[in-house]
């Protein structure tokens, strides 16, 4: 039993005690105290069960979820790496620890997203695909690169007709 129910039963015992006389208004007021103290007390230990189911189940969730980052990304951490954040050559590496990828990666391209402005790098083998692959910012979801063969066209011929001025 929680302590809070022992101190509602403790005082639910001293009016007893007293011989409350639960027939006049101060008697009837204290008995439906002491009742409304009992229930709420019944409630915050069902609550606090409640609230302690929750917690094991969140730890499991926590341990769930970890399992499925080492799975997905390995020991890696990304924060211990540079080369998600900012695209540097591998004389450029300012990574403190030995487990850089920044020198086991392959080259990143770095653009900015038109929308939020959020940097964006993507693996620079998306440029050569041979399949329409769209790159979307990870924070608002807007396209920042496309491969497709319309949009390459349309640069191309830009690129071609630039050329052809000079």
């Amino acid at each position: 039993m929680s302590e809070l129910k022992e101190k509602v039963v403790f005082l639910q015992g001293l009016a007893q005690g007293m011989e409350v006389d639960e027939t006049t208004k101060e008697g009837k007021l204290l008995k439906s105290i002491l009742d409304i103290l009992a229930d709420m007390a019944d409630e915050m230990a069902d609550m606090s069960a409640d609230l302690d189911e929750i917690y094991d189940y969140v730890d499991e969730l926590d341990e769930d979820l970890a399992e499925i980052e080492e799975e997905v990304y390995g020991e890696e951490d990304d924060d211990d790496c540079c080369c998600h954040h900012h695209h540097h050559d591998d004389d450029d590496c300012d990574c403190d620890d030995d487990d850089c990828c920044c020198e086991d990666e392959e080259d990143y391209v770095e653009v900015t997203c038109p929308n939020c402005h959020e940097t964006v790098c993507f693996s620079s083998d998306i440029l050569e695909a041979d399949e329409p692959i769209e790159v979307v910012c990870p924070v608002c979801d807007a396209a920042v690169f496309s491969n497709d063969a319309e949009y390459v066209e349309v640069e191309d011929e830009a690129t071609q007709s630039e050329e052809e001025d000079k």
